[in-house]
């Protein structure tokens, strides 16, 4: 049985394996950076060290994350550093074993960090792989040396 993460943005469920989390932080807003990914909230101090914030919510669906009292910025181990992922709302952790199944060819999924579904009577919830949320391009940018010596 494999734990998720399960999280909403954009009126959408979604999930990442819980191994993949570092920790569950309160939102705040950070600091903006010269020239930034246009989905790119800012960067925040963590652990004594630089955080980029993604807006999740930009990044997958185009629109800016609706903020509130329930925001939280989800931090995620990523190629070996850590990200912010800001979402609008955090469901819980939840287990699931039969109800996950991985993309099949008649069901074509052209974005890569979907790496599964979860199905439930109630609802899908997508499952995300955060390694591959972001393009090459934008992967250099993201890292934490990169981002030091932009602020």
């Amino acid at each position: 049985m494999k734990q998720y993460i399960i999280f909403k943005t954009n009126s959408q469920s979604l999930g990442i394996p819980i191994e993949r989390i570092e920790k569950i932080i309160e939102f705040e807003e950070g600091k903006k950076i010269p020239e930034p990914l246009p989905y790119m909230m800012g960067v925040i101090e963590y652990n004594g060290k630089v955080l980029p914030v993604i807006d999740l919510n930009k990044r997958l669906y185009g629109r800016e994350i609706v903020k509130n009292i329930n925001t939280k910025i989800i931090v995620v181990n990523w190629k070996e550093k850590h990200v912010g992922l800001a979402v609008e709302d955090i469901l819980g952790i939840k287990s699931y074993e039969n109800e996950y199944e991985a993309p099949t060819k008649e069901l074509e999924i052209s974005k890569e960090y979907v790496e599964g579904f979860i199905k439930l009577p109630e609802d899908i919830i997508i499952v995300l792989d955060v390694d591959k949320l972001f393009i090459k391009e934008d992967e250099e940018l993201l890292s934490n040396e990169e981002l030091a010596h932009n602020i």
